[in-house]
């Protein structure tokens, strides 16, 4: 399995027998992804920031696009998600979201580009069985790093990958780190695993370099 950050929100994974997008976004915000192409997209929720679908090309025929809470199974990859919110539930200015869990590949990969608010018990019975967590630390509409941390905390993966954050600023990057606890490992353009990679007992930061 491969790993890419393309920028903000947006991850790219690559099975043997699927590419999947999570969400893209809109050149109107800046950035650019390289034109991706996916089997998959995965769109958190409905902002230029995670809805660029346009810019994805398809792999194998239109790429299925999934919006919402749900099961799937695709190309080998099984999909649940599960209900977030932006800026919390109740909040006048609040927005619903999609929390994701792809497992393939005998792994659990959990993106959490829509995860504004802590994490509920229901959240937590999908998210805990993630090996690898992709979280955002710095955007707007999620959770401070600080926050993002705790929740990566309660979910104990073995790898834990942050994007969404200017790799420039790195205030953000050092408060996620020691929030979390732990040395993050050197940056590198695309991140290899497979499932004989987990030892178990050490949690590893992986950087990534984004494509943006």
């Amino acid at each position: 399995m491969d790993l890419t950050w393309l920028g903000y929100a947006a991850t790219r994974m690559r099975t043997r027998t699927a590419a999947v997008v999570m969400d893209p976004y809109t050149k109107s915000i800046g950035g650019t992804m390289g034109r991706p192409d996916a089997h998959i997209i995965t769109i958190s929720h409905d902002d230029p920031m995670r809805n660029g679908t346009a810019g994805v090309a398809p792999a194998d025929g239109e790429p299925m696009i999934l919006v919402g809470p749900g099961e799937y199974e695709i190309r080998g990859v099984q999909v649940e998600s599960v209900r977030g919110w932006l800026r919390g539930e109740g909040d006048p200015a609040a927005l619903a979201s999609t929390l994701w869990l792809f497992e393939a590949e005998q792994m659990r990969v959990a993106h959490l580009g829509g995860l504004g608010t802590p994490l509920t018990t229901a959240q937590l019975d999908l998210l805990t069985r993630a090996d690898i967590v992709i979280v955002p630390i710095a955007l707007p509409d999620t959770l401070a790093p600080e926050d993002a941390a705790k929740a990566v905390r309660a979910m104990e993966p073995s790898i834990v990958i942050p994007v969404g954050y200017e790799p420039s600023d790195e205030a953000a990057l050092k408060t996620f780190v020691r929030a979390l606890g732990g040395t993050p490992e050197e940056p590198v353009s695309r991140f290899t695993i497979n499932s004989r990679s987990f030892d178990g007992e050490t949690r590893r930061i992986v950087l990534l370099e984004a494509r943006a």
